[in-house]
Protein backbone atom coordinates (compact mmCIF):
# COMPACT_ATOMS: atom_id res chain seq x y z
CA UNK A 1 0.00 0.00 0.00
CA UNK A 2 1.58 3.45 -0.97
CA UNK A 3 2.01 5.92 1.64
CA UNK A 4 -1.02 8.94 0.80
CA UNK A 5 0.60 12.09 -1.15
CA UNK A 6 0.58 15.58 1.09
CA UNK A 7 0.31 17.24 -2.43
CA UNK A 8 -3.07 15.94 -2.72
CA UNK A 9 -5.89 18.81 -3.56
CA UNK A 10 -8.86 16.73 -4.46
CA UNK A 11 -11.55 17.35 -1.89
CA UNK A 12 -12.95 17.06 0.24
CA UNK A 13 -10.99 18.82 2.68
CA UNK A 14 -11.85 18.85 6.80
CA UNK A 15 -10.12 21.79 8.75
CA UNK A 16 -10.46 20.50 12.36
CA UNK A 17 -9.31 23.42 14.46
CA UNK A 18 -9.25 22.85 18.52
CA UNK A 19 -9.58 25.45 20.79
CA UNK A 20 -8.52 25.95 24.41
CA UNK A 21 -9.39 29.55 26.17
CA UNK A 22 -7.71 31.21 28.54
CA UNK A 23 -10.75 31.31 30.88
CA UNK A 24 -12.55 28.31 30.31
CA UNK A 25 -14.79 28.56 33.33
CA UNK A 26 -15.85 32.21 32.22
CA UNK A 27 -19.49 32.38 30.71
CA UNK A 28 -18.63 35.94 29.04
CA UNK A 29 -15.44 34.64 27.65
CA UNK A 30 -17.47 31.52 26.28
CA UNK A 31 -20.38 33.43 25.06
CA UNK A 32 -17.90 36.44 23.29
CA UNK A 33 -15.93 33.19 21.52
CA UNK A 34 -19.57 31.61 20.65
CA UNK A 35 -20.99 34.60 19.35
CA UNK A 36 -17.58 35.47 17.19
CA UNK A 37 -17.71 32.26 15.71
CA UNK A 38 -21.84 31.79 15.14
CA UNK A 39 -21.23 34.90 12.92
CA UNK A 40 -18.20 32.87 10.78
CA UNK A 41 -20.36 30.08 10.27
CA UNK A 42 -23.04 32.17 8.98
CA UNK A 43 -21.01 34.51 6.62
CA UNK A 44 -18.32 32.22 5.49
CA UNK A 45 -18.49 31.63 1.87
CA UNK A 46 -16.10 29.11 1.31
CA UNK A 47 -17.02 26.06 3.46
CA UNK A 48 -19.49 23.30 2.43
CA UNK A 49 -20.18 22.29 6.23
CA UNK A 50 -19.58 23.19 9.85
CA UNK A 51 -19.42 21.22 12.98
CA UNK A 52 -19.22 23.59 16.35
CA UNK A 53 -18.75 20.99 19.52
CA UNK A 54 -17.33 21.01 22.99
CA UNK A 55 -15.67 17.92 24.51
CA UNK A 56 -17.95 14.88 24.80
CA UNK A 57 -18.47 12.86 28.04
CA UNK A 58 -16.86 9.93 26.08
CA UNK A 59 -14.91 6.91 27.78
CA UNK A 60 -11.35 7.98 29.34
CA UNK A 61 -8.66 6.34 27.52
CA UNK A 62 -4.95 7.31 27.37
CA UNK A 63 -5.43 7.99 23.72
CA UNK A 64 -8.79 10.48 24.10
CA UNK A 65 -7.97 14.17 24.13
CA UNK A 66 -10.97 15.83 25.60
CA UNK A 67 -8.98 18.93 27.12
CA UNK A 68 -9.97 21.55 24.46
CA UNK A 69 -12.51 23.84 25.25
CA UNK A 70 -14.01 23.87 21.28
CA UNK A 71 -13.67 21.61 18.15
CA UNK A 72 -14.47 23.48 15.09
CA UNK A 73 -14.61 21.34 11.84
CA UNK A 74 -14.99 22.84 8.18
CA UNK A 75 -15.60 21.07 5.14
CA UNK A 76 -13.87 22.58 2.27
CA UNK A 77 -14.28 20.91 -1.62
CA UNK A 78 -10.18 21.47 -2.37
CA UNK A 79 -7.44 22.62 -0.56
CA UNK A 80 -7.53 25.70 -2.76
CA UNK A 81 -11.03 26.63 -1.18
CA UNK A 82 -9.68 26.23 2.19
CA UNK A 83 -6.49 28.29 1.33
CA UNK A 84 -9.14 31.08 -0.15
CA UNK A 85 -10.75 30.74 3.77
CA UNK A 86 -7.68 31.25 5.08
CA UNK A 87 -7.14 34.80 3.58
CA UNK A 88 -11.23 35.96 3.63
CA UNK A 89 -12.72 38.61 5.67
CA UNK A 90 -14.82 36.40 7.57
CA UNK A 91 -12.02 34.68 8.66
CA UNK A 92 -9.95 37.09 9.27
CA UNK A 93 -12.58 39.11 11.65
CA UNK A 94 -13.13 35.86 13.72
CA UNK A 95 -9.61 36.07 14.34
CA UNK A 96 -9.31 39.68 15.07
CA UNK A 97 -13.01 38.86 17.96
CA UNK A 98 -11.61 35.93 19.64
CA UNK A 99 -7.98 35.54 19.21
CA UNK A 100 -7.96 37.48 23.27
CA UNK A 101 -9.54 34.35 24.99
CA UNK A 102 -7.75 31.74 23.52
CA UNK A 103 -4.42 30.22 24.79
CA UNK A 104 -4.02 27.45 22.53
CA UNK A 105 -4.80 26.95 19.00
CA UNK A 106 -4.36 23.73 16.81
CA UNK A 107 -5.27 22.52 13.46
CA UNK A 108 -5.60 19.22 11.50
CA UNK A 109 -6.34 19.03 8.28
CA UNK A 110 -7.20 16.27 6.46
CA UNK A 111 -8.10 15.28 2.61
CA UNK A 112 -10.09 11.79 1.60
CA UNK A 113 -7.69 9.44 0.19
Amino acid sequence: MSKPSIENSTGPLLHTVFFWLKNPESDSDRKTFETAIRKLIRTNPQATANHLGCPAASEKREVVDNTFTYCYTMSFPSVEAQNMYQEDPTHQLFIEEAKHLWERVRVHDSISI
